[in-house]
């Protein structure tokens, strides 16, 4: 009985092994463990979508080929997009032909499309477009990059590394990963919020504790392409708790949205944020927001931005009609419940910081100005809150744009909760989780226009 016993347990333990060595998503340890973003693509998946991309199309970008018979990638496992510790946009894709795939590489080498194939500690590499670090073993396609010059030898030392990871020390034991592989759709990202560019990450940290750091801070999301427009429909948590329950009981105080200044956004505009408040409940989350604190820090000095947030019942719009660098210009609008704070402009203006002053507009409307900032602001006859960097930006923030944007993002914000819409042929500055969006998801699905977060 013992030797049977013995026989039975030693069996339980190969099956074990085999399972393991054999679940074919060993590759995706080559992905850094600590990466910031990570997006997960199932080409079977979305190619059984008529409205997603054909399958065989993700694989012909990705590898610039013509014919993707036999080129040494398993397209039927997902692959991987990530941003890495160090800011290293890469992809990752399961190799069943390491042969196949080295023969691909010779023949892209051939027609200039990348390096000749070599060998370093143990792994092959090449470099794809003069900056995209391609290395690959047996079981895993890593590319990384950009990177130019001597640049380009580093990442190679830092792709074996990563080449040679087994699962005690890749993505699949990290949390980040865990998230992303319980979200059931052909796409999903998990990112950090401090990937994403800083004059971004407001709506994402919104609600959050001051103390909180904006690594600490998740997005999880579903993603689909449609029409141009990337859409993500997701939620912010943290996997510390007391961070995430604030974010859970925020979530609670947004309201439906009934999308009026959304009709108004000009299609020319970086970015708007868009939500239903009411402001008495919604002032705590922006005096706790760093983000936001830092959008409103030329202004809050001279005006009192949290009485007239205290004011705000109903749709309220936050836009970046332009964005590059450190030049960001900026709208605000909102539905009011009362213009009270109207009677405690004289108290400002007597009270600006040195070098400031606010001067009156037009009826019950100011603008301030010093060396830095100019911000018009003031109150429409119909209990309308309209703002902007300069007078024509705030009467345009609660008027109808020459060219405003289509019905089809129109729809992806009314009734949402929260909302974002980013235009990247507007925007300049990509980083992060924008860059990993735009550098591979564009040749996948040619030209994205816009991309559309909304809180679930």
């Amino acid at each position: 009985m013992k030797n049977l016993k013995s026989i039975i347990v030693g069996c339980f333990v190969l099956t074990a092994v085999l399972v393991s060595s054999c679940s074919g998503d060993d590759y995706v340890n080559v992905i850094p463990r600590e990466s910031t973003a990570l997006i997960s693509v199932d080409a079977d998946k979305m190619s059984s979508d008529s409205k997603m991309a054909d399958k065989g199309n993700v694989i012909k970008s990705l590898l610039q080929v013509d014919d993707i018979k036999d080129c040494g990638i398993d397209f039927s496992k997902k692959f991987y997009m990530f941003e890495s510790p160090e800011g290293d946009l890469g992809i990752c894709a399961k190799v069943n032909d390491d042969d196949d795939l080295e023969t691909t590489f010779k023949h892209l080498a051939r027609k200039g499309k990348c390096t000749s194939v070599v060998k370093r500690r143990g792994f092959k590499f090449t470099v794809l477009k003069n900056s995209w670090v391609a290395g690959f073993s047996g079981k895993a396609l890593l590319i990384m990059g950009p990177a130019v010059g001597p640049a380009q030898m580093e990442l190679q030392q830092k792709m074996s590394r990563y080449l040679d990871e087994d699962e005690d020390d890749g993505v699949k034991g990290s949390p980040m990963y865990d998230r992303l592989d319980s979200i059931n759709t052909p796409m999903a990202m998990v990112a950090q919020a401090q990937s994403l560019p800083e004059k971004f990450i407001a709506p994402f940290t919104l609600g959050a504790p001051k103390d909180a750091d904006a690594s600490q801070i998740i997005i999880a999301a579903e993603m689909t392409v449609d029409k141009g427009c990337l859409k993500f429909n997701g939620e912010t948590f943290s996997f510390n708790k007391r961070i995430d329950d604030a974010l859970k009981k925020a979530a609670k105080i947004y309201r439906p949205i009934k999308g009026k200044y959304a009709r108004l956004l000009p299609m020319s505009s970086v970015a708007g944020m868009f939500m239903n408040v009411d402001g008495k409940q919604f002032l705590p989350l922006m005096q706790n927001d760093k983000a936001m604190v830092a959008l409103l820090a030329g202004v809050n000095q001279a005006i009192d931005m949290d009485n007239i947030l205290r004011s705000v019942n109903g749709d309220l719009a936050i836009v970046f009609p332009e964005y590059s660098g450190n030049k960001m210009s900026m709208t605000m609008s909102a539905q009011l419940a009362n213009s009270n704070w109207l009677s405690d402009v004289d108290y400002w203006k007597q009270s600006c910081p040195a070098g400031g002053k606010i001067l009156n507009w037009r009826k019950n409307a100011y603008y301030y100005t010093d060396s830095k900032t100019t911000y018009y602001f003031g109150v429409s006859p119909d209990m309308q809150y309209y703002s902007g960097s300069s007078a024509a930006l705030a009467d345009h923030s609660i008027q109808l744009a020459q060219q405003p944007i289509g019905n089809n993002l129109v729809d992806q914000i009314v009734g949402k909760k929260l909302v974002m819409v980013i235009s990247l042929g507007s925007m300049k500055d990509k980083k992060g989780a924008l860059s990993v969006i735009t550098t591979f998801m564009q040749p996948i699905f040619g030209k994205v226009n816009s991309i559309v977060y909304s809180l679930k």
